[in-house]
């Protein structure tokens, strides 16, 4: 029996890829107002239909792929808002951003950002945002020599590039 239903879901799934997806994907960009996503739902929403079957039989599987993904569509756009609410209310505001970096020396700035990333890294977690070694390696998942030898190699190549001698070994 299990083939049986396999097959009329392949079968449904086949005509529906044919003849209806457009319409839905359509459709559900009408419904939503976001005509670029309403593709990706309806792929999403498709998906869950194959792994996940509803357990009733569905009679028109264009209908309820486009209710499905209408709402999933809805639900991520709820989602989003509230997490652009959220940020609006703690993120620092661009100029307070560009105040922090404005009090780093023009060529310091250049020489951090000049870092491979690991280093880059550590070295604005600890000397920056005066992180102590244990909780950059504990934020970052690594041991406590790694971040020592990452701060190591930053000062190093710091140095040498503000034409300064690292005399911290």
């Amino acid at each position: 029996m299990s083939a049986a239903v396999g097959e009329r879901v392949q079968v449904n799934l086949d005509e529906f890829v044919a003849h209806e997806y457009p319409k839905v994907v359509a459709a559900v960009g009408l419904i939503t107002g976001d005509r670029q996503g309403a593709a990706d739902v309806v792929q999403d929403a498709l998906v869950g239909y194959l792994s996940s079957p509803p357990r009733n039989e569905v009679t028109n599987l264009a209908a309820w792929i486009t209710v499905v993904a209408s709402n999933r569509s809805r639900d991520h756009r709820r989602r989003s808002g509230a997490e652009q609410r959220a940020y609006g209310k703690i993120a620092p505001s661009t100029e307070s951003i560009d105040d922090e970096l404005g009090m780093l020396d023009v060529d310091l700035r250049a020489a951090i950002m000049s870092l491979p990333v690991a280093q880059r890294q550590v070295c604005v977690l600890h000397y920056l945002v005066d992180q102590s070694v244990e909780t950059i390696a504990e934020g970052l998942g690594v041991s406590t020599g790694t971040v020592k030898t990452q701060l190591f190699r930053a000062r190093k190549a710091l140095a040498a590039k503000l034409g300064k001698g690292d005399d911290r070994g």
